[in-house]
């Protein structure tokens, strides 16, 4: 049975979380902050980030027009570790 969950996980905790939780918590099946990234600089937590998400996922959706830029990176490693890829940006033309 697959099962598929809308999570947002932070690179480090916000203020727009923390002025707003229940409004997210609400939305969202989960929230979570990565404890990897937390303490790194904002934009080396990003990246942390986005690794952790690709290592938790089988599956993983990319908006990615270019070859260069942080999402393209996550992308690649994605494909590096055999994650199945779905590019929207794709079918966007």
């Amino acid at each position: 049975k697959e099962r598929c969950s809308l999570v947002w996980i932070m690179p480090y905790e916000k203020a727009e979380y923390t002025k707003n939780a229940d409004d997210f918590d609400n939305y969202y099946d989960s929230v979570e902050i990565c404890q990897a990234s937390a303490d790194v600089h904002p934009k080396a937590a990003i990246q942390l980030r986005n690794k952790y998400m690709v290592d938790r996922s089988d599956e993983v959706v990319f908006y990615v027009e270019h070859k260069s830029g942080g999402a393209y990176t996550t992308m690649k490693y994605a494909v590096k570790y055999n994650r199945k890829i779905v590019n929207i940006a794709k079918n966007q033309h």
